[in-house]
């Protein structure tokens, strides 16, 4: 009897129509556009900065003085999304305080963030 319901469920999940499964990953990526842009304020010297959850991880290993290859490691990610996301950082934070930002200012800025309120524990 349980056979029989198993081999229906697994029939059940393996039917679907193409239509079905592009709406399901339309919903999928809906939901994941929504998750990554939700965006934390950080506060810095009185102006508070909107960040997303990894502009805050990545700031949190420039703060610790690590490299973009060593980034890529810690975040399982490749060294020139690391370099491109750094960058659009920079531009980002140099339009908000309306400064010149290179690489060492922006580690004394991570590091006045306080960032470890703003990380969340690995589960």
């Amino acid at each position: 009897m349980q056979e029989q319901t198993l081999k229906h469920t697994l029939n059940k999940n393996i039917n679907y129509s193409p239509l079905d499964l592009k709406l399901d990953f339309e919903t999928y990526l809906r939901k994941r556009k929504i998750n990554t842009n939700k965006k934390l304020l950080v506060e810095y010297e009185g102006i508070k900065i909107a960040l997303t959850q990894k502009q805050i991880e990545v700031l949190t290993y420039v703060a610790k003085g690590y490299s973009n290859i060593k980034i890529a490691k810690e975040l399982t990610a490749k060294e020139s999304t690391m370099k491109l996301l750094i960058y659009r950082l920079i531009k980002y934070l140099e339009s908000v305080l309306y400064e010149r930002i290179d690489r060492f200012y922006l580690i004394i800025i991570a590091q006045k963030f306080n960032l470890d309120d703003y990380t969340k524990p690995a589960n």
